[in-house]
Order: structure tokens, then C-alpha cells, then sequence
């Protein structure tokens, strides 16, 4: 009986002995994660101190201010090179009035590259704004410097379609013998177009090339003195058109 007893106090003790078991693959991995994650912020916190040494404008720009762009530049220098906001930056530089678009790269090991293209202006809009080759307006603020282009004027929304007239009749006036220099629209969609001579054509909103082509017709009737004469056209009768003479 006595030698039973002994034989189950070692198997307890041999039971008690598994539970208490450690499994070093488990430890290895959990060791593996630790590491890993002291890494990780190891280098977080490297890349943060990755500061930016040099921020170089190359691109070749005779309408926007180098000064104007080194002015929101200064305020991203002390970020770092890698968690530096390039599109707030970008965004900035893009609401500067003769900037079309801003594109910020990084150049290692501290340096950020600006490229800037510049707004080309076709037409003016309005008495402030100017219409580059994709239709889209932009602010400026004066654009006497620019009087020599055609000035388009009209509701938001419209310039394409102001821009594609323009293109049409140009054409049509230069067989003639003149340009248009000004095309305004109103909001019922009249239209008034200004020759480079000065005389000023009504025109209505419908039957557009009717209207133009008796106009054109009538020009080439005109003797060179019979046009200067003419202060302005008015071709929104269904029956013809009525002349204002200068004088």
C-alpha cells in the first residue's frame, strides 16, 4: 500500500512539473515584437530629426515673385524633411495670382525642389481677371498691362463659350478687314461686340450667324470713309439693322 502511495506523489509531482513549463518560442516571438516596435519608434523619432537644409525654386519665372514664394517657404524650414506638409505647401503656392500650378519634390538628403508654372494669359476678363489657353480665370488685380488683349466680359460660368465666339467671328471680321477687340454678354445673353476701329455691334440672343452675316455683308459694301464714319450697329431688328453715325 505504502509503495501505491509513493508511486502517485510522483506522478503529481511530475503533473505539477508540466504546468510550469515555459514554451522560449512564444518568449522568442514576443521578444521579436518588442524589438520590432523599439524600432519603429527608434526611427519615427530619426526621421522627424531629418530637418530641411535647403528649399531651391528651379524654374525660370518673369511674373511671379521669387520674394512672394520665399515668404511662405520660410514657414515650412523647421519641419522635417519627410512629415513636411507638401501639400499645404503646394496649395499656398498655387494661391499665388500668376502661379497655374506648384509642384514641391523632395531631394535627399535635406533639400525641397519648387517648380512653378507661370499663368499665360489669351483675354481679358472683366477689369481685373485674365483668361488663360484652358478657359480658366484668374485674378491679377490690374490688367492694364495687358490692354492689347481681347476683352471678354460676362456671366460666370460662360468663358468657353465666349472664347469660342471670339475664335469664330475674329475669323469672320478679319476677312473684312477688322478684328473684334471687346466681346461682353449680358445676363439675357445679348451680346455686344467692339471692333478694333471702334464701332460697337448689338447683337440678340438668337440667330447669331444670321445676324453676323448681314452685318458682314453690309461691311463689305461699306466704302473705307463709310466706316469711319459708323459710331454703331445694331442688328436686333428681324427686318435688318439700324446704323448710329458719328457726329
Amino acid at each position: 500500500m505504502a509503495k501505491k502511495v509513493k508511486r502517485n506523489q510522483r506522478r503529481v509531482t511530475r503533473n505539477n512539473s508540466e504546468t510550469v513549463r515555459i514554451d522560449f518560442r512564444e518568449v522568442g516571438k514576443l521578444i521579436a515584437v518588442a524589438l520590432v516596435v523599439i524600432a519603429g519608434i527608434w526611427m519615427t523619432k530619426k526621421v522627424e530629426d531629418v530637418s530641411i537644409k535647403t528649399i531651391e525654386i528651379q524654374s525660370a519665372l518673369t511674373k511671379v515673385s521669387k520674394s512672394e514664394i520665399r515668404t511662405i517657404a520660410e514657414n515650412y524650414m523647421h519641419d522635417g524633411f519627410f512629415t513636411v506638409d507638401l501639400g499645404s505647401f503646394e496649395g499656398q503656392l498655387n494661391d499665388i495670382p500668376w502661379v497655374y500650378q506648384a509642384n514641391i519634390k523632395r531631394q535627399w538628403p535635406s533639400k525641397l525642389v519648387i517648380e512653378i508654372a507661370e499663368q499665360q494669359p489669351y483675354f481679358r476678363w472683366g477689369e481685373n481677371h485674365l483668361i488663360n489657353k484652358y478657359a480658366e480665370v484668374f485674378y491679377v488685380g490690374n490688367t492694364q498691362k495687358y490692354a492689347s488683349l481681347p476683352l471678354l466680359h460676362g456671366v460666370k460660368g460662360r468663358e468657353r463659350h465666349l472664347i469660342d465666339l471670339y475664335y469664330k467671328y475674329s475669323a469672320r471680321f478679319k476677312q473684312v478687314g477688322t478684328d473684334i477687340l471687346k466681346l461682353k454678354e449680358d445676363a439675357r445673353y445679348d451680346k455686344e461686340i467692339t471692333l478694333v476701329d471702334g464701332i460697337s455691334i448689338n447683337i440678340g440672343r438668337e440667330k447669331i450667324d444670321k445676324q453676323i452675316e448681314r452685318c458682314l455683308y453690309s461691311f463689305a459694301m461699306f466704302t473705307k470713309a463709310e466706316r469711319e464714319a459708323i459710331a454703331s450697329i445694331d442688328l436686333r431688328h428681324s427686318n435688318g439693322f439700324a446704323i448710329r453715325w458719328n457726329g
